[in-house]
């Protein structure tokens, strides 16, 4: 080869190098279904891996304090579902089946093959249908302070005022408000700089599709999702309102609840080390019955 077609050769290797590293997605980026450009936090190693969902309207940070806790022994992942970029602007389905094929993005990226997911709010929705995609790699589920009645159907009257107090409530937060709903009980006046700073820092695409898509889910979907699960399911809840552990026993069977006493929706801020406690002691029932 003549020197010159030699320098022309090493030029066209080196721009498709060039090209392929520019593509390549970074490190805490995952690819969902439907193209959608997944963002994630990563701390820790060990295994099982503990996958973090937050709840609707949140972000992954909701669950910053938690994840230092548990990284000092476990691989520690937060997904983000309402990402920041282009991607999530053009999605068109906001499901909770949609956001666990999310999740499931995430997982298969990071080719985690034993997974604890946790799921607050409308995070443990998520979760449910993320175990659904991805049996032989969930451990186990926790669900957190959500589905306390499984049976429980939203009439459209409800979810209609639900949907008008619940977008006040994020587009124009005050402590008040907060407080009020049952978010939080301890620290107001902290957990409330700490809410108001997530949500002015979120993109709010996809909030009333996504909520819409949790009361469909919730009353469509839910008892056949939990039919479906094979890992074991634990919830972590508040006081504030019974569980009711036997009724959910009819389609989960290894179903048990844990409950923090004098606490709001946002149990791991209100009492973070009785939470600490009792996921890691679920982790450990979660890898004892998987031997």
């Amino acid at each position: 080869m003549k020197p010159k077609n030699v320098l022309i050769a090493y030029g066209i290797i080196g721009l498709i190098l060039f090209n392929c590293g520019c593509t390549k997605e970074p490190d805490n980026v995952a690819i969902s279904t439907d193209g959608v450009k997944v963002h994630f936090t990563q701390m820790g190693k060990g295994e099982p891996a503990i996958v973090f969902v937050h709840g609707w309207a949140n972000r992954a940070s909701i669950w910053d304090e938690t994840m230092s806790h548990f990284s000092g022994k476990y691989t520690v992942i937060a997904v983000d579902l309402f990402g920041s970029d282009e991607s999530y602007k053009k999605r068109n389905d906001w499901s909770m089946a949609r956001f666990g094929e999310d999740v499931a993005a995430v997982i298969e990226k990071m080719n985690f093959n034993h997974v604890v997911l946790v799921g607050f709010s409308m995070g443990a929705p998520v979760i449910a249908e993320t175990a659904k995609l991805l049996p032989e790699k969930i451990t186990g589920l926790v669900l957190v302070d959500e589905l306390q009645d499984v049976e429980m159907k939203y009439a459209p009257e409800t979810v209609a005022v639900m949907d008008s107090i619940l977008m006040d409530l994020v587009t124009a937060p005050t402590n008040e408000k907060l407080v009020n709903g049952g978010f939080y009980k301890k620290n107001p006046g902290e957990s409330f700089q700490r809410s108001d700073a997530m949500l002015k820092g979120s993109s709010r695409s996809g909030w009333r599709k996504s909520l819409q898509g949790y009361f469909k889910w919730v009353n469509e979907d839910c008892i056949e999702s939990f039919k479906q699960i094979k890992a074991p399911v634990t919830a972590i809840n508040s006081d504030m309102e019974p569980t009711k552990v036997e009724a959910f026993r009819k389609y989960a069977p290894s179903f048990q609840a844990k409950v923090i006493p004098d606490v709001g929706h946002l149990v791991f801020w209100d009492n973070p080390e009785e939470f600490n406690r009792l996921l890691e002691e679920s982790i450990q029932e979660f890898m004892n019955k998987s031997k």
